[in-house]
């Protein structure tokens, strides 16, 4: 179980609850039961003592312990009625009883009588889902705590009824009025209960059910059935209060379904037991009990309006998963927009070099080789000073897309900057590597990059080769010890291969440059 944490107050509202002295309070008779239900050693019989010297409350009892509250047993006295119901049941009885025939409605502020129907109801309800699906719960501390769980409402309705009234009246559902108390007084009626309920006394299994009673399923463990069942509870008291009828049903058999499980056949049968039993119940608490409502019908509608918003919800995720999709789409573009270089198409350098990088490292684990071949386009200034660079630009795209034609599918290509261009090449040796150089060379010698006024426009490269393999550390002509080495060796033999005469390919060793071009 997760360590309880008590609520916080805010200390200016804390302080006008202990100076009010209207607050819902107990009786004395209850007070003193609270007090007897602490001691170890008490029994009914002291249980029965205690409310027999208070007639009204032994009538009471007596009348519950024989009513459809406990499917109506014969009892003629009150010992008897204890001993059938049981202590906790009695305590819970007498508390209920306790408050609300203390309760007188205001002119001003929220209806008492709603607040007491919803909270009786409530009550029931936790008996009644006892019954009806057989769950194993603390059932009588559930029902007090059920029937307590909102009563902060009234400490808040007696510090302003004016403000409170309002509040009350405007909320549309009883998740809605938490809303407007918290951003009333910073806190909510549940949080204020709580308090309430320490400063009666009230042992701490109440208190602290009463304070969760809020939570929604997900909040809750699995195996906390007495929590479920009293956040069930307020929700299933609503389709007989609520305003908008055919909403508080939906949301109740909504609810009933993510808290418990129920299923429409134990949904009905519980609102038809509960709808059955209401007349007597109310009776006992002298309260006036609220009108029948059609649950069949109620019921259905309230399908209806789960069928209408879960295709209303399941429209939006279907607009929702468009705009995903069409989002992850557009990232990709920019995605691989970020690859590449903006005027020629083929990948920009930075991530040529990430994977120059990725495959220099990965060849620890494969023992494999890598080529990287270096092209720079010869005398391309010349090319831009004579037809100007718009033709210089369009050189170099040609090129790249002629780069990547003749690139086999697992090399790459990048532009470095300028008119140089870096070729990878993964699991190629020497001579592999050699011959798509060569036949590059012969491509660019035997085809025109492009045509200019009718003139067809040839460019030649100077190539640069470096080789690496995992296999021989002491092989200097072919081991690296990173990846920035390994392109420098094949930066440095293009460059050897201009200034000795351009349209070269020239292979990196430890003591030079081996001329591969003049080979065939």
């Amino acid at each position: 179980m997760p360590e309880f944490i008590a609520p916080v107050i805010p200390a200016t509202l804390l302080a006008k609850l202990k100076g009010c002295k209207s607050l819902p309070s107990l009786p004395v008779i209850a007070l003193k039961i609270i007090e007897l239900a602490r001691l170890p050693s008490a029994g009914t019989s002291d249980l029965a003592a205690l409310i027999a010297s208070d007639p009204s409350l032994s009538a009471k009892i007596l009348a519950a312990a024989n009513s459809a509250f406990y499917n109506s047993g014969s009892y003629n006295n009150l010992q008897q009625a204890i001993n059938r119901i049981g202590m906790d049941a009695a305590l819970s009885l007498s508390l209920s009883f306790g408050l609300t025939r203390h309760s007188k409605q205001k002119n001003n502020g929220m209806c008492l009588d709603t607040f007491w129907k919803r909270s009786l109801i409530s009550g029931m309800a936790v008996r009644e889902l006892h019954k009806l699906l057989n769950l194993k719960f603390d059932v009588e501390t559930t029902f007090l705590a059920a029937v307590l769980q909102d009563i902060g409402m009234l400490a808040l309705n007696e510090l302003d009824p004016n403000i409170y009234g309002v509040i009350f009246h405007s909320a549309r559902s009883h998740r809605q009025l938490a809303s407007f108390e918290e951003r009333e007084f910073e806190t909510c009626h549940i949080q204020v209960g709580y308090w309430l309920g320490n400063h009666w006394g009230l042992p701490e299994k109440y208190t602290h059910l009463m304070v969760n009673s809020h939570l929604l399923p997900k909040e809750i463990q699995p195996q906390d059935i007495s929590q479920k069942v009293l956040a069930l509870s307020g929700l299933l008291a609503d389709p007989w209060l609520a305003s908008n009828q055919e909403m508080a049903m939906t949301v109740a058999y909504q609810a009933s379904q993510e808290y418990l499980g129920m299923d429409e056949q134990q949904f009905s049968h519980l609102l038809l037991h509960i709808q059955e039993k209401l007349p007597e119940v109310v009776k006992l608490f002298e309260l006036s009990a609220p009108a029948n409502i059609d649950t069949f019908n109620l019921l259905q509608e309230a399908k209806q309006l789960l069928v209408e918003r879960n295709l209303r919800m399941m429209q939006k995720l279907m607009l929702q998963q468009k705009e995903i999709d069409a989002l992850k789409k557009s990232s990709a573009r920019l995605q691989e927009q970020l690859k590449r270089d903006p005027l020629t198409g083929i990948y920009n350098r930075q991530f040529t070099e990430q994977q120059l990088t990725k495959h220099f490292t990965n060849m620890q684990e494969v023992d494999n080789h890598l080529a990287v071949i270096f092209i720079d386009l010869d005398f391309f200034k010349n090319l831009n000073d004579q037809y100007g660079h718009a033709l210089g630009d369009a050189a170099l795209k040609a090129f790249a897309t002629t780069l990547e034609q003749e690139l086999d599918h697992n090399c790459l290509a990048g532009r470095y900057g300028g008119e140089e261009f870096v070729v990878l090449m993964p699991g190629y040796g020497q001579e592999e590597a050699f011959n798509f150089a060569k036949r590059l060379q012969e491509h660019l010698a035997a085809t025109p990059l492009l045509s200019h006024n009718k003139e067809d426009i040839y460019i030649s490269a100077s190539m640069g080769l470096a080789m690496h393999s995992s296999k021989d550390p002491s092989n200097k002509n072919q081991y690296f010890d990173n990846a920035d080495e390994l392109v420098k060796a094949a930066d440095q033999a293009m460059y050897s291969a201009k200034r000795t005469g351009r349209n070269r390919i020239l292979l990196y060793t430890s003591e030079g440059y081996q001329d591969l071009s003049i080979q065939s």
